[in-house]
């Protein structure tokens, strides 16, 4: 008698995950560890709260969120790791203590294995700069239409009329 496979059920997350493969993404963190070799040994992970920040501080208990390209990810019953590589952009892009979204937080970018913070957060990074740095502002940057944009976040702004 052959045991039968037991597969569990996708979750939204898996989903969610699924779908971002190969992109930009923000991910917030509960632990973290820098990609290395598979032969390097056993991977342990560090809370984010003692990773140490470009300026040698800590990031104590602000927020801390990866950005990178999803590589994979893999859910064990209720802990979602992703191994993040490198951003494709070469925009300047923060790294350390920054205002999101009218908070203190700290954003690292990748590359990483991090183990996700729950409740789950992934979103999707803008592809354009400007964009970029008003996700960074505003909880719904990523829908705003030109014409509901700030002055100087938007890219062409018609002539006025001479009256």
């Amino acid at each position: 008698m052959t045991p039968e496979l037991v597969q569990r059920p996708q979750w939204e997350i898996d989903k969610v995950l699924e779908a971002l493969i190969g992109q930009n993404i923000r991910v917030a963190a509960r632990s973290f560890t820098p990609t290395r070799p598979q032969e390097a040994g056993p991977i342990q992970f560090a809370l984010v709260r003692h990773l140490y920040l470009p300026d040698n501080s800590q990031p104590g208990n602000l927020p801390v969120y990866f950005e990178g390209v999803l590589r994979q990810f893999e859910r064990r019953v209720a802990v979602v790791y992703v191994c993040l590589g490198s951003r494709t952009t070469s925009e300047r892009v923060p790294d350390g203590p920054i205002h999101f979204r009218g908070k203190m937080a700290v954003i690292v970018q990748g590359p990483a294995l991090i183990e996700l913070a729950y409740p789950f957060r992934v979103e999707r990074l803008p592809g354009d700069g400007i964009n970029y740095w008003a996700d960074l502002r505003f909880p719904t940057a990523q829908f705003r239409l030109p014409f509901d944009s700030l002055p100087e976040t938007v890219l062409y702004s018609p002539p006025k009329e001479s009256r």
